[in-house]
């Protein structure tokens, strides 16, 4: 009985099977397969026939037989049909309602291998136009063409390399544009299938296109080499890194040709150009896609189509025959995102033409910025995969350029004497010539950048100024063999003049600053200059950020020349103006000499020993250099003669009243004095601006120093006298060691001054406080240790003082209380 109640229940389904096969084989026989509605409904009962067809059991009842081959021809004949409505889609020779043809491969559940197709046919299309592009025969009758219409239109030698150049450029030009314009064009179609697979959904399953492609098997030349998850999933982005990953295969391997190579490198200015525009006008054409989205959030709503309502996006057409106007319409009438039911059905091919090539060559222009160009995937997969190969010849062949002079210049200088003897001799240093060619090669990488000059983009300007900064890197690493390395003790003469050894080096000094004006002016030479007086804010920032990236090679030059040259410079100057100075301890404010004041007809101090000298640095040293070399040793010497002659006068003792009064003249005839060096030295600087004001501060605080006159109440305590000298203005301008010295000038004679205690001469004792180069801050801390065992040392000799030495006996208990507070005071 169950075995019986089991085959009447099968018979019953399989008569159920029988019936509704008859009623889906009729309904195919009622269809338009010309009309989309009509071929969607047919795919969806193929479908459900292929099913029961599939489940009817064995042995196949009769009436199934004879329905099979009139299902099989219905079924092979959607699918031929959708093939075409796919085929028309891919090549864009008609009009194709996207979203309903995808809806029939849904139908037929072979939505994932459509699109997987669709997208490996954009990147056959791609493929073929980069091979017409990329390829050794393209390359080589691009620079033949050029060569030969170069030919016709010069008359001389010069004109003709000139035409040359802009054959060269014009070609570049429109191959690399024609290239894009075909990239671009499969870029699109494979994008508008993304965008509807994200948009469109099934009416009855509600199931999204994208996520039904998500979960299909990736073919394997397409696969990414990190699979996406189902959210992450984008068709465009995959076709994208194939077509990079594909371009950068093919110019690595045309790059190999060694025949070809230079000449392909040569195409990445255009090819970069032409490359940012087709970016730049898909950003534009995704982004109106997304705006005329706005109002589709709910794909499913049955108010805008009885497939899922998305007509807007089944309206997405690609076709190759359409004027502007109609072009206009139709994305106006996408924008709306209103579709009657005529207009899903039967499209008017006169108002829905829309062709990527009309929409690419539409404007010139983009409304996309290259900043959002730039930190786009699309431009950073196509820059580091797509273009680096292409990229990296490029500048190496522009190193190769850019340092082809340099091979020649700062040679070895060789010399032998009568008896075939090697003698040493000075290296030779490069011409004026050799100068201008390099400069004038400096420019012609530059105006690569320039669309007009170059044929490239803008934005190349900081790769370009990078491959300048490393061929002045290499320069600088010639030049410093060129230095005869004289050092401080070899600069000079006994009488302060420049040796021939130094006087060889300023001449690399003068080629390194010509070098350095040189890079200084190529960015407005290159991109401003040119077109004035027109004025243009792109060609103007292209300017500045080049200025700002060629920074490093210019204070490559300017480290290389203080480091080599002006330092030790700088150094013997201060010694023998640190020599100078310390003349001022051999009597000069002796009280003693001081008596009667001061005679109109006496020259003072600084007259007689700094004015001279000053004027013979200016005269021999300072109008030889460079006027911004110039100024920089002007300075030094200015800040190091400064704090030099404050630490030398803060140790005159005893210091009476004549004594100050010669001083404070001096220190007025010392500031004009350096006032006239600095003019000299061709600053635009101001005394009071060398060093951030600190030098010029103490100048003018030490003159308020000197008349203090707190010790002049003999009952305050030193605590008081501490608190009282701190509160002075002019205390925090004049550093701890001057502070501590002057304090001296006052002390008991037991109270010893730092100098004799230690037992050195007072220029030997300065020298530790104020170094060569002018830096203070390591001797601060040892004045105040020297400062310290002095008053240690007097605190034990005080008991047999008895009162007897003059001076006053609270500068010892003044100078340990005001000590710490200074130093703290600097740190902070």
């Amino acid at each position: 009985a169950t075995s019986r109640l089991s085959r009447v229940l099968i018979l019953s389904s399989t008569l159920k099977m029988i019936l509704r096969l008859q009623f889906e084989a009729n309904k195919l026989q009622s269809y338009d397969l010309d009309d989309l509605r009509d071929l969607t409904r047919a795919a969806a009962s193929v479908a459900i026939v292929e099913n029961l067809l599939d489940q009817i059991p064995t042995p196949e009842p009769q009436v199934v037989a004879h329905m099979r081959p009139a299902a099989e021809e219905t079924a092979a004949k959607v699918r031929k049909a959708a093939a075409v409505l796919l085929e028309q889609h891919q090549s864009g020779t008609g009009v194709v309602q996207l979203g309903a043809t995808l809806q029939v491969y849904y139908h037929l559940g072979e939505l994932p291998q459509a699109a997987w197709s669709a997208v490996g046919f954009g990147l056959e299309t791609a493929k073929g136009c980069s091979k017409e592009f990329w390829s050794p025969s393209a390359v080589s009758a691009l620079v033949g063409d050029s060569i030969s219409s170069a030919k016709s239109a010069s008359k001389s030698e010069s004109a003709l390399q000139r035409n040359l150049l802009k054959a060269l450029r014009e070609r570049r030009r429109e191959a690399s544009t024609k290239w894009a314009s075909g990239i671009a064009q499969a870029a699109l179609q494979v994008w508008s299938l993304h965008r509807v697979l994200c948009h469109k959904s099934d009416p009855v399953s509600r199931q999204l296109f994208s996520s039904v492609v998500a979960k299909g098997e990736i073919p394997l030349n397409l696969a990414p080499k990190k699979l996406p998850s189902v959210k992450e999933f984008s068709v465009f982005s995959i076709f994208w890194e194939k077509l990079c990953f594909n371009l950068g295969k093919m110019t690595e391997r045309l790059l190999q040709n060694e025949k070809v190579s230079a000449d392909i490198a040569a195409l990445y200015p255009a090819v970069r150009s032409a490359v940012l525009g087709m970016l730049g006008r898909l950003h534009d054409t995704m982004q109106a896609g997304s705006t005329s989205n706005l109002s589709l959030e709910d794909t499913t709503s049955s108010s805008q189509g009885i497939l899922g309502g998305s007509s807007a996006l089944d309206n997405i057409s690609w076709s190759t025959d359409n004027s502007a106007e109609d072009t206009d319409k139709s994305h106006e009438s996408s924008m709306l995102g209103v579709a009657s039911a005529d207009t899903w059905t039967r499209t008017d091919v006169s108002k829905e033409d829309l062709t990527d090539q009309t929409l690419l060559a539409k404007s010139a222009g983009t409304t996309t910025s290259l900043s959002s160009i730039f930190s786009s995937p699309e431009w950073k997969l196509m820059q580091t995969t797509g273009l680096q190969p292409l990229e990296t010849a490029f500048l190496a062949s522009c190193r190769d350029r850019l340092c082809a002079p340099l091979e020649f210049m700062f040679p070895a200088g060789l010399s032998v004497d009568e008896d075939g003897v090697a003698m040493e001799v000075l290296p030779t240093l490069p011409s004026r010539y050799d100068l201008q060619k390099l400069d004038h090669s400096i420019r012609s990488e530059l105006s690569l950048a320039d669309p007009r000059e170059g044929g490239g983009d803008l934005s190349m300007t900081n790769m370009l100024a990078e491959a300048i900064v490393n061929m002045v890197e290499l320069f600088c690493a010639r030049a410093k063999t060129a230095v005869t390395n004289a050092g401080e003790d070899g600069c000079l003469t006994q009488q302060g003049m420049p040796t021939e050894r130094h006087l060889h080096d300023r001449k690399v000094v003068k080629i390194m600053s010509t070098l350095a004006t040189s890079l200084k002016t190529s960015p407005e030479n290159t991109f401003v200059v040119p077109y004035r007086p027109a004025t243009s804010a792109q060609h103007e920032e292209a300017a500045n950020l080049c200025q700002h990236s060629l920074l490093p090679a210019i204070n490559e030059i300017d480290k290389v020349v203080k480091t080599l040259v002006l330092t030790p410079l700088c150094r013997a100057l201060n010694r023998s103006i640190a020599a100078a100075i310390a003349k001022m301890h051999h009597g000069t404010y002796l009280e003693s000499s001081s008596v009667g004041g001061m005679d109109a007809t006496e020259q003072s101090f600084v007259q007689k020993q700094l004015v001279g000298l000053y004027e013979g640095i200016a005269e021999h040293h300072l109008s030889e250099l460079p006027p911004e070399y110039a100024a920089y040793v002007a300075s030094t010497l200015a800040s190091f003669s400064i704090f030099t002659f404050v630490s030398n006068a803060s140790l005159i003792r005893p210091l009476g009243e004549n004594a100050r009064l010669r001083v404070t003249h001096d220190l007025a005839e010392f500031e004009l004095a350096l006032e006239q060096l600095i003019l000299k030295g061709g600053s635009s600087l101001t005394l009071s601006e060398i060093g951030f004001g600190k030098p010029y501060a103490e100048l003018r605080a030490v003159r308020q120093m000197f008349y203090w006159s707190g010790l002049n109440s003999p009952s305050l305590s030193a605590s008081s006298l501490s608190k009282s000298l701190l509160r002075e203005v002019w205390i925090k301008d004049v550093r701890p060691s001057t502070t501590f010295h002057f304090l001296f000038s006052f002390a008991p004679n037991l109270l010893s001054s730092p100098h004799h205690f230690k037992r050195m001469r007072p220029e030997e004792y300065v020298s530790a406080l104020v170094q060569l180069d002018g830096k203070i801050d390591e001797g601060e801390a040892s004045a105040w240790m020297i400062t310290m065992a002095c008053c240690d040392s007097y605190q034990q000799r005080e008991s047999i003082d008895r009162g007897n030495s003059s001076g006053d006996r609270r500068i010892a208990a003044i100078l340990m209380m005001l000590g710490p507070e200074l130093l703290r005071r600097r740190r902070h």
